[in-house]
């Protein structure tokens, strides 16, 4: 890869991208006439207090010498309310305002700005910022297991004497709760939260914490995806931008945008990571995923907003709440944004946006409002999907679909290492400098074309997992072939509908440990690759 021409391209559009969402959230300009430059430079958490630190080069024009704070929702925009806090006007200035934890004034997902008086009216002098180190509140737990080899669980297979996960060596798991399911029902698991009581579904809470209590119990990762179905009285779930829409995706954008979906949002999801943080004898969940696949918008997050940095926004506020929540009570989870394997190649730019811009978008808004450590959740299924053998390409087309360079069309475990490479740019990193993390939480590889070609894809895709070490895990689909995807031509499970173990079951059980070498040889052969080790790509 040459890191310069992608450092280049990258810094190019990610540039255009923040100018761009600068324009569109503030019309403030660092030098406009009376304003000043003033910026936010962090909000952050100490003892029970939140702290702002500011700074301005030059000071802005003010009635009365003075700035103000102010705390907003994350649907406000401006000075809403009234000032919670002020300070003479100078080149730095610190706030620091009671966090009010469990009350009904907490800040944990406020964001914050500062104001001047001009002519009589509240005049905002920075971009708003959010608290950025909300996991000093959690107690950071361990993570169940380290391993990479992962399943996506047949929930008809969990527990209840069936052993199929343990005999096949599963490290990770995943699984999908939809936040529908338990907001509401039947109500009868009370959570008191900031002030308020929730009630919340104990039919749907039972089944999952048998997912999670059995995965703890089995030593096993577990990864859990947060989805947003929609569910008849509970349209207050679901974004404005998305209720035009009923009937139309299978999950829908998560709603900030209104007191009452956003306390309900963050309530469940402060219940849910408090109930599974490993310490209160419901299970642990290591990581969790916000939303699905979220760049194919119609699809899996639907919202009627073509906008990119603007459907961008939406995304990240609801990311950003659930960042906080779930930190707050595991300062050791990892929480994923979710994307599909089209890298660059545009369906349509009103309904479906590219993964690479879209990771771009959500990280010029997230660094535009106070950067945070989100992880990426990604899906590299192989092009096209109903393809296994992709050491032989069905067409010239497929073939150029998948690249060994960042303009690729498609991502697939061939080409793994340019989404990695990508996210070692410096632009691209956390805010402590470091590769954000890469979970590979879906993907599959049918047994349509041959059992042989399934079973040896999935060596190849989990040797170059082991050989990238910004990979934390790769988790196949599925345990069981499920019969929708069966139609759709993705015969991808272990085994199939009627439990029959196809090979692919006891190659995944032995591809890792001791016989991982003869695993690979064989993969190797079979595919007619002379140099594994080079087909790698090792990072």
């Amino acid at each position: 890869m040459n890191h310069k021409l992608s450092k280049k391209l990258f810094m190019t559009v990610a540039g255009m991208f923040m100018i761009a969402f600068v324009l569109l959230t503030n019309p403030i300009t660092a030098k406009a006439a009376g304003t000043g430059a003033v910026a936010i430079n962090s909000v952050t958490i100490g003892g029970s207090n939140v702290n702002i630190v500011a700074s301005a080069s030059d000071l802005p024009d003010s009635d009365d010498g003075v700035y103000y704070l102010y705390a907003e929702k994350v649907y406000q925009n401006g000075p809403s309310g009234n000032a919670i806090a002020s300070a003479p006007v100078g080149t730095a200035v610190n706030f620091s305002v009671p966090l009010g934890m469990n009350t009904a004034d907490c800040r944990l997902y406020d964001k914050f700005q500062i104001c001047v008086l001009q002519g009589g009216a509240m005049v905002p002098v920075t971009n708003p910022r959010y608290i950025t180190n909300p996991e000093v509140l959690g107690t950071a737990v361990p993570a169940k297991n380290n391993g990479k080899k992962g399943i996506i669980l047949d929930g008809a297979k969990i527990g209840n004497g069936n052993t199929e996960v343990v005999d096949l060596g599963v490290q990770q798991a995943a699984y999908n709760i939809n936040i529908t399911d338990i907001v509401g029902g039947n109500g009868a698991v009370k959570y008191e939260y900031n002030g308020k009581v929730y009630g919340f579904d104990s039919t749907y809470l039972s089944q999952y914490d048998h997912c999670v209590k059995t995965t703890s119990s089995q030593g096993i990762g577990l990864t859990m995806v947060l989805l947003n179905p929609y569910s008849r009285g509970e349209e207050f779930m679901i974004s404005p931008s998305s209720r035009g829409g009923i009937g139309r995706s299978s999950y829908y954008m998560m709603n900030t945008s209104e007191q009452k979906g956003l306390e309900h949002l963050e309530a469940v999801i402060s219940f849910l990571a408090n109930r599974y943080n490993g310490r209160n004898g419901f299970g642990q969940i290591d990581n969790w995923v916000v939303a699905n696949e979220v760049n194919a918008k119609n699809v899996w997050n639907y919202s009627s907003v073509s906008d990119e940095l603007t459907y961008a926004q939406l995304y990240v506020d609801s990311l950003r709440v659930c960042y906080n929540a779930i930190k707050s009570k595991n300062a050791n989870a990892t929480v994923c944004i979710s994307l599909d394997q089209n890298w660059t190649h545009v369906h349509n730019p009103a309904s479906y946006y590219s993964a690479r811009s879209m990771i771009e978008a959500i990280n010029a808004v997230a660094c535009a409002q106070g950067n945070f450590d989100w992880a990426v959740a990604e899906h590299p299924y192989n092009y096209p999907m109903t393809w296994t053998p992709f050491w032989t390409p069905k067409s010239e087309t497929a073939a150029a679909m998948i690249q060994h360079n960042i303009n690729t069309p498609y991502l697939s475990m061939e080409n793994i290492e340019q989404l990695t490479d990508y996210l070692s740019l410096p632009e691209m990193r956390n805010t402590k400098g470091n590769v954000r993390p890469v979970l590979l939480t879906e993907i599959g590889y049918t047994s349509t074309q041959s059992e042989e070609a399934q079973a040896y894809a999935m060596v190849y895709a989990y040797q170059r997992v082991m050989t990238n070490r910004y990979i934390r895990m790769i988790i196949f689909n599925r345990q069981t072939d499920f019969p929708l995807e069966v139609r759709q031509g993705l015969s991808v499970g272990l085994t199939d509908q009627k439990g029959r173990r196809k090979l692919a079951y006891e190659v995944f059980k032995q591809m890792s440990g001791p016989n991982a070498g003869t695993y690979s040889a064989q993969a190797a052969a079979y595919m007619g690759i002379a140099d594994w080790n080079a087909a790698m790509n090792a990072r």
